[in-house]
């Protein structure tokens, strides 16, 4: 395969910025940690936040075990409902994946983050969301990726995609951080964060940064699950995590359904499934074509890649279907896809902020809704009703 559009990225001038930010970084006294802005940005977020297996915001207080008679996110407090923002995708380095940049970046990925940052801080009243959930992929580069389609990553060594890796995170932090303080973070991690085929290592490096990998919490009377189904995807590379994780999700389930939840709320990176949970493989035969000059001429991704693997997602329908979970929100088909189960689950995929794809199924799966840049908003309202739509970051 030609690759010689390839061109890798500056490692030399990464290491050149990390030294020099060290350098001029002041030796902190415990005050001034405590007082700087860095401190409050990441005071609530990412692994400050996502911690015990829940989300621990000021703004959304949690029940705490052995204690009773306080107001927290358990009671529907809020008559009117609420709302909450759905991102995903945000794939820092996903453009010079493909893209022959002679220097390559993620410039364009950050600027795309800080308008979707923006624009969520300019929500007011109503419209104001209470979290925003990005579901996966926040960055490219997890070391694993040597072979990826189209990529300078076949021509670096671990090591230096390591370092990619641990770059894209940090600006990914630095930008999403500036979220306002009353709006919650939930970051998910995708394949291009813990890998195709994730492992111990690879989930521990990403939750040392960004916090739990899976995690429940209420908000006004709805129970939220985040997941890790990447693990769902593959397990192979950490089966008793998998299978951890698996019996937690139904003691999480019983647990939502024992305290009348008003709706359940399932949140992972990889769609369960395109058009009907049963669908196999075999039966997803269309493909989603990359921009014009990413990658080789007529890169394109099979469907069925984008989905969980028929048996692993049987697993997760039938304790869904068991205990009446509402909607599962997921991104990392770059695309928007809205569907139902065969007993009315929503099946709802939000497309990426970073680069589309476009499936030979399109106008079938996305129920009208324009492919683009943008986000999704949610509204909740009444015992398993909500409403969402789709919104492009220009608009």
């Amino acid at each position: 395969e030609d690759i010689s559009y390839v061109r890798k990225p500056n490692i030399a001038r990464i290491i050149a910025n990390q030294h020099a930010q060290s350098i001029r970084r002041p030796k902190y006294t415990l005050r001034n940690l405590l007082t700087s802005r860095r401190f409050h940005l990441y005071k609530h977020r990412f692994s400050n936040a996502q911690y015990d297996r829940t989300l621990l915001y000021p703004t959304l207080p949690q029940p705490r075990k052995n204690v009773k008679n306080e107001h927290t996110e358990m009671c529907r407090s809020r008559c009117c409902g609420h709302r909450f923002v759905l991102a995903a995708d945000t794939q820092f380095g996903i453009l010079m994946d493909g893209f022959a940049m002679e220097n390559p970046n993620w410039s364009q990925e950050i600027e795309i983050s800080r308008k979707a940052v923006a624009k969520l801080n300019s929500m007011t009243g109503k419209e104001r969301p209470l979290f925003v959930c990005v579901c996966g992929d926040l960055v490219d580069t997890e070391s694993s990726f040597n072979g990826a389609l189209a990529s300078w990553k076949k021509v670096m060594t671990g090591w230096e995609r390591s370092l990619i890796f641990e770059q894209q995170v940090k600006d990914f932090k630095r930008v999403w951080s500036r979220l306002d303080s009353d709006i919650a973070l939930v970051c998910l991690c995708g394949n291009h964060d813990v890998g195709n085929r994730p492992t111990k290592a690879s989930i521990e490096r990403w939750t040392s940064s960004l916090g739990d990998d899976y995690l429940s919490f209420w908000v006004n009377g709805t129970f939220n699950i985040a997941l890790n189904n990447c693990l769902f995807s593959n397990p192979s590379g950490a089966p008793e995590m998998f299978q951890e994780q698996l019996l937690w999700l139904e003691k999480r389930l019983i647990y939502a359904q024992e305290n009348k939840a008003t709706h359940i709320f399932v949140y992972t990176h990889f769609p369960w499934f395109l058009r009907h949970e049963n669908e196999t493989d075999e039966e997803v035969v269309t493909f989603s074509g990359a921009p014009p000059g990413w990658g080789p001429e007529g890169t394109s991704f099979p469907d069925n890649y984008f989905t969980i693997p028929f048996e692993e997602r049987q697993m997760a329908m039938l304790l869904f279907r068991k205990y009446n979970v509402t909607a599962c929100f997921s991104g990392h088909f770059h695309q928007n896809v809205v569907a139902k189960s065969s007993w009315g689950m929503d099946m709802i995929v939000t497309g990426a902020l970073s680069m589309t794809l476009s499936s030979g199924m399109a106008s079938e799966l996305s129920n009208g809704e324009i492919n683009g840049i943008g986000m999704r908003t949610v509204d909740v309202g009444e015992a398993g009703e909500f409403t969402h739509k789709w919104f492009l970051l220009d608009e």
